[in-house]
């Protein structure tokens, strides 16, 4: 690398050469001609592309429906999870915190519960004292993504307020959201001293804390043996009895019917027909 000393540093591609800037001074390389890359690292950037991709999808349909804050980091922490987890990446978001100073599980005795029918019930408990306020914001964030099409196809959220100084008795919150597609589930959590939020980091926390993936068809195989039939007898009729049937046979046989013997078929360019072949019954 060479030290830039013009009046007029830059950063950046210029023709073949890259400029840039390390510990307030400027300095400038040349591109190299050739980049050789690995298997590895060839696998490595794709799982960084899908995981960059995924990743903007999950902020462009969480994030706007927030209040906690805008997070420098939450760039990079959630592409780290989503390289991390694999081919199992959306499944490992589960526990991920959008403030990472703190998460929802500060706040409950008794962490919520989502059930089947996609409601998240929240336990009767009493919440612990704080110095920050005296009313407690709940909201359940709900979104669906298709991060094959990068879309998001549907969005849901509900919220309610509870006193802290004063026993809980639990309650039911819409968590689903409609549309299709993977369904992600962020609780959120705020202390609101009367109608003022807070905005101290450590009395708010937004955690994704649920991810249901939508259920595949499954298609079944379809083969070309008929229903009952293990087993098809082949046609040969040099080898077949047709003046007996036997009737002790199983359903899963194929016989021959009695009758005449078939006329054997002329050299090519005979002017008589074929006789057709016997009927197959299944019984």
């Amino acid at each position: 690398m060479a030290k830039q000393t013009g009046i007029l540093p830059f950063t950046g591609k210029l023709g073949n050469l890259i400029g840039y800037r390390r510990n307030g001074s400027y300095f400038v390389r040349s591109m190299p001609e050739e980049v050789r890359q690995t298997t590895a690292t060839r696998q490595s950037s794709r799982n960084f592309g899908v995981a960059s991709r995924t990743g903007k999808l999950i902020r462009q349909a969480i994030t706007p429906q927030l209040s906690i804050g805008r997070d420098g980091t939450l760039v990079n922490r959630l592409n780290k999870a989503l390289i991390q987890g694999g081919k199992d990446r959306l499944q490992q978001l589960e526990g991920f915190r959008f403030n990472r100073h703190t998460g929802v599980e500060k706040f409950f005795s008794r962490l919520p519960v989502l059930s089947a029918d996609g409601t998240l019930a929240i336990p009767a408990q009493t919440w612990s004292p704080s110095t920050a306020g005296d009313l407690l914001e709940i909201s359940v964030i709900a979104v669906r993504i298709n991060p094959v099409t990068h879309q998001v196809t549907g969005t849901r959220s509900t919220s309610l307020f509870t006193n802290i100084e004063e026993p809980f008795n639990g309650t039911t919150l819409d968590a689903n959201a409609p549309g299709k597609g993977t369904l992600l589930i962020t609780l959120q959590v705020r202390i609101f001293n009367g109608t003022t939020p807070t905005l101290n980091r450590r009395f708010m926390a937004a955690d994704i804390i649920a991810v249901v993936l939508p259920v595949t068809k499954q298609k079944s195989r379809k083969g070309n043996r008929l229903a009952g039939v293990k087993q098809v007898l082949r046609y040969a009729p040099d080898k077949v009895n047709r003046s007996s049937v036997n009737t002790n046979s199983t359903r899963d046989q194929v016989h021959l019917s009695s009758g005449p013997s078939p006329t054997p078929c002329p050299a090519i360019g005979h002017s008589r027909a074929c006789a057709p072949p016997s009927i197959a019954y299944l019984f």
